[in-house]
């Protein structure tokens, strides 16, 4: 879904998050919970070098600090390939994608501009993500809780 980012924006960038959102419901199938990990995480930098690109091209008020944040991320995602160790995205949480997130749903939906029409609004609304981010890393990679798995009690047969 990446590559299309540059004719369907919205739709890129929504499937993209539903298709993360639920492809460990059909990697189970196939693959241990471990290469399930080695494989999203090198999926999700395909993904990152598109949001990326396209941020460079339409957001270049935001290119710096999302370049920064991406480099944060790529640096945990190597700890992680070397020592196999997912507790690392703690430190190295994935900030790049809730700011893309942020800035492209702000531009692309006028009713969200708000959100970064000031330096100030967006730090408040960085800030709120970035709490957010930690948990989220936390839950899934410290804590190794999953939604379906631990509140639904839908127990995925990894391989």
């Amino acid at each position: 879904m990446a590559p299309i980012i540059f004719v369907w924006p919205v739709l890129s960038v929504i499937l993209s998050l539903i298709l993360d959102l639920v492809d460990a419901d059909f990697a189970h199938h196939v693959v241990s919970k471990n290469e399930y990990q080695l494989i999203d995480k090198t999926l999700d930098f395909w993904v990152y070098i598109f949001e990326i690109t396209y941020a460079w091209i339409h957001f270049p008020k935001y290119i710096f600090l999302l370049f920064i944040l991406l480099v944060w991320r790529f640096i945990g995602m190597m700890i992680f390939y070397l020592a196999n160790n997912r507790k690392i995205f703690i430190i190295f949480a994935n900030h790049f994608e809730s700011l893309f997130y942020l800035v492209f749903f702000a531009t692309y939906f006028q009713s969200l501009n708000f959100l970064i029409n000031s330096q100030r609004n967006l730090l408040i609304f960085f800030s709120i993500l970035f709490v957010l981010r930690v948990f989220l890393e936390w839950f899934i990679h410290v804590a190794d809780l999953s939604v379906r798995e631990d509140f639904f009690r839908k127990k995925r047969r990894w391989q």
